[in-house]
């Protein structure tokens, strides 16, 4: 079972260089356990055009109590102005798969 704090985290990156740069900081940091890497497709609204474009989205598995330095981390990493940095609480985890992040993540605050 899931620990009330756990949380998997979205990044949306420029490239695949980008985000296997953040995605390494991250768990070398221990800001996050584990974070897997997706290409994607965006579409969005940017200073008031429609843009369409490939990016890679990650996906970080964290505490509540690593958030801001995630955060931070991120945005020190990050190319875009305004990055993409989701935060959305995980309803359920297999036990050994949470003790793991636990473990991985150290004590919280």
């Amino acid at each position: 079972m899931a620990k009330a704090n756990t949380v998997t985290v979205s990044i949306a990156c420029g490239s695949d260089t980008e985000a296997q740069t953040i995605a390494r900081a991250l768990v070398e940091d221990r800001l996050a356990a584990c974070v897997q890497s997706h290409p994607i497709t965006s579409t969005y609204l940017w200073a008031e055009a429609i843009e369409t474009t490939a990016e890679v989205m990650l996906t970080a598995k964290t505490r509540v109590d690593k958030l801001e330095a995630l955060e931070a981390r991120v945005r020190e990493l990050h190319s875009y102005a305004v990055p993409e940095i989701l935060a959305v609480p995980v309803a359920w985890a297999h036990e050994p798969y949470a003790n793991w992040l636990d473990d991985v993540l150290g004590p919280g605050e």
